[in-house]
């Protein structure tokens, strides 16, 4: 065998043994690493809602596992429908997201039931509200089922708002005693100076 053989036959070999080290520990790194993504999606996400206008009252474990719950959504969307004419809008799951991490910044181990003022809002409803001089956006997030109006008993506003502000979601608004308005557009705040705005 020549020279320029045997220098084949040895990259050759090489190289099947580099290929077959990487196999090995590629498939014995992709157990932790699936192990590792299906620990982050293990558990319960939940929320507790009061629609103030209704009365009705839910709490729902609305992600498990790392899967929305269709059935779960569907009472959100209900709870937060237009109350004026029961239409009803399929809520953004950004949005649930939202009030579900400012529940977990304000009360710690303790779902609290969030006071829904304004959830989805038809455009006739949007309309009548502008109409009536109501400080309602022409294009309100509202009507797409993007932005809620909120308080949570036990939490004042401004500490309701500053945990809003601190997940960076979208847009905040405070209106004092009244309410907190949340949504997920655009990164933005109004009513309150804080460390963001």
């Amino acid at each position: 065998m020549s020279n320029q053989q045997k220098s084949q036959t040895t990259l050759l070999k090489r190289r099947g043994f580099l290929i077959g080290t990487a196999a090995v520990v590629a498939a014995t790194a992709l157990p932790a690493v699936y192990a590792t993504s299906r620990k982050k999606a293990r558990g319960v996400r939940a929320l507790s809602l009061t629609n103030v206008h209704t009365g009705e009252t839910t709490r729902v474990d609305y992600w498990i596992d790392g899967r929305y719950q269709p059935e779960a959504l569907a009472e959100i969307d209900l709870i937060l429908r237009d109350h004026r004419d029961n239409e009803v809008c399929s809520i953004d799951t950004r949005l649930i997201d939202l009030l579900y991490n400012v529940n977990q910044k304000t009360i710690c181990n303790s779902a609290k039931c969030f006071q829904i003022l304004s959830g989805y809002r038809s455009p006739k409803t949007n309309r009548m509200l502008r109409r009536r001089g109501s400080r309602v956006a022409k294009n309100s997030l509202h009507m797409t089922g993007k932005a809620i109006d909120i308080k949570l008993p036990g939490v004042g506003n401004s500490n309701l708002f500053n945990a809003a502000t601190s997940q960076r979601g979208g847009g905040v608004g405070y209106y004092g005693s009244s309410f907190v308005h949340m949504d997920v557009g655009k990164v933005r705040t109004w009513g309150k100076k804080n460390r963001y705005g």
